[in-house]
């Protein structure tokens, strides 16, 4: 998987990406807590090959921090579209 930055108004947030294959279905993997991207590598190895699949570093975890924590779920929910 291709690493990518997205850039928001405060920091970057890192997500992980194959190339997209317009007639598949996509799958995006969205750790929580105190999990990042890595929680994913066996999900990803074994729909890879039917999938286009997506995974992230959520802002303020992992790769993603540090981030302003005045962000809300909406501004999440926008980034993730944005990507």
């Amino acid at each position: 998987m291709d690493h990518k930055n997205y850039t928001t108004q405060w920091e970057t947030v890192h997500y992980w990406i194959d190339e997209i294959i317009p007639e598949r279905k996509s799958l995006i993997l969205l750790p929580r807590l105190t999990a990042d991207h890595r929680l994913f590598d066996r999900q990803v190895v074994a729909f890879e090959t039917d999938y286009n699949i997506l995974k992230w570093d959520a802002p303020g975890h992992a790769y993603s921090r540090p981030l302003s924590l005045s962000f809300t779920l909406m501004d999440k929910a926008t980034w993730l579209h944005d990507i």
